[in-house]
């Protein structure tokens, strides 16, 4: 059986892709991993337009998808699987291809509970699968779910395939090598704190906003914590970006504040956008956090 996989490049990509290859491990002939965003997946297709119909199946993961590129990317050997809920929306799109699209915490978790009856997970793989959905539903109730990201995030391209050649079993102790990879993390996840984080209101919710380029939803989950924060906002300088996070007992849409501040959008709890002069001057009256 020959697979083409696309997933999207985050550590619930990536235990989505592995789920995959578990599922059909033995029947694969070539099994081929495209690691993608939602803003690449068109091209992506009509890139590999000429080899598509040499897949039996081709899976799209953990991306959501406009009902544009639904209707441009639908064919019949597609399978589209996604928790995201703008996605669920228009799932309608895809006429010819079978669309598994349910509002959930991770795309991994949803592919477990889907295929439960077509495969025997081992223990390993069940505790990988419960460590990748707790990161990336941002529980956070396992120590080994950070610890995971931080792994994943320290991998050059292609990511997801090296994440599949290290955790092809499921969940395992971690080598020297990983160990490593988790310390040099903490420790830039460290630098980001250096920053100075300025406290202030929007609307009537606390926010606090800091400078940072890295580990983007960790800095903010502890900025969220420490401050005791509605709304945690992280601006990345870099890529002139910014990043909101809502803490778990707040009902604010924060994709609404990505699409109205900074032509974004996002989840009910994590979203981003650009860096505009509208959102400039909401935060200009912040003040440094004592």
């Amino acid at each position: 059986m020959n697979i083409l996989v696309f997933t999207d490049t985050d550590l619930d990509g990536s235990g989505s892709a592995l789920f995959i290859k578990w599922l059909y491990s033995n029947k694969l002939n070539d099994f081929i991993v495209v690691e993608t965003t939602e803003s690449m997946i068109v091209n992506e297709f009509r890139n590999r337009a000429d080899t598509l119909d040499h897949f039996d199946k081709i899976f799209v993961l953990d991306l959501c998808l406009s009902k544009e590129q639904a209707e441009i990317i639908d064919r019949s050997n597609l399978v589209v699987i996604d928790h995201h809920l703008p996605h669920v929306k228009i799932k309608n799109a895809y006429k010819q291809s079978k669309a598994i699209i349910e509002e959930y915490t991770s795309c991994v978790a949803l592919l477990r509970d889907k295929f439960k009856t077509a495969i025997n997970l081992t223990e390993p793989q069940q505790e990988l699968i419960t460590y990748i959905d707790d990161y990336d539903c941002y529980t956070l109730k396992h120590r080994d779910s950070l610890k995971l990201n931080a792994i994943y995030k320290t991998y050059n391209r292609p990511k997801v395939d090296k994440f599949i050649e290290a955790f092809s079993g499921g969940f395992k102790p971690y080598n020297a090598q990983e160990k490593n990879s988790i310390k040099l993390y903490i420790n830039k996840f460290r630098d980001q704190l250096n920053n100075v984080p300025n406290f202030g209101t929007i609307k009537h919710y606390n926010a606090v906003a800091i400078f940072a380029d890295f580990s983007v939803s960790e800095v903010a989950h502890y900025l969220i914590t420490k401050y005791k924060a509605d709304i945690g906002i992280v601006v990345n300088l870099k890529t002139n970006t910014v990043s909101f996070r809502r803490c778990t007992h707040c009902d604010v849409d924060v994709s609404v504040l990505a699409q109205t501040l900074c032509e974004g959008g996002g989840s009910p709890s994590v979203a981003g956008g650009k860096l505009t002069m509208q959102f400039a001057n909401l935060i200009k009256d912040f003040k440094p956090c004592t």
